[in-house]
């Protein structure tokens, strides 16, 4: 039991210690113990800021730097550089520098995920008739004893 306790926890170690030693797309590190490259999105006075919050007569809170009078405020400490993620720069092909264009000819997308806006349409249109479907069902299931 203590040998497969202890050999998980060397897996586990040589997975974690993996990124730093394996090679990118580029040829650099995937990850590097460069101290440097924290520093600039450390938490600074130029990071930090205050804002004040309120609640209103109807219960709705408010956010800012100017508040009315008369209205119990509380400090709100915000660090902008808190859980910030590095953004990776990725090397242009001599295509796409010549254009200013990704490789399919039009504006390239940010995301897998994202859709182009000339399907927008369609997408709606098929949101309705998935609506339309949960409606029709919802009210079969009413008409159940």
């Amino acid at each position: 039991m203590k040998f497969k306790i202890g050999m998980m926890l060397v897996v586990l170690g040589a997975a974690m210690a993996a990124p730093y030693f394996i090679q990118g797309r580029g040829g650099d590190l995937l990850k590097n113990f460069d101290a440097e490259q924290s520093l600039d999105i450390l938490s600074t006075e130029k990071t930090r800021q205050q804002y004040q919050k309120w609640q209103d007569e109807k219960g709705v809170w408010h956010f800012g730097d100017s508040v009315p009078e008369g209205v119990a405020t509380e400090v709100v400490n915000v660090d902008t550089a808190a859980n910030v993620i590095r953004s990776i720069k990725l090397a242009k092909n001599e295509e796409e520098e010549q254009d200013g264009k990704g490789k399919s000819g039009g504006p390239s997308l940010p995301f897998p995920g994202t859709v182009s806006p000339d399907k927008v349409g369609e997408m709606m249109d098929d949101a309705k008739n998935v609506q339309q479907l949960l409606d029709d069902r919802a009210a079969q299931l009413k008409k159940l004893p």
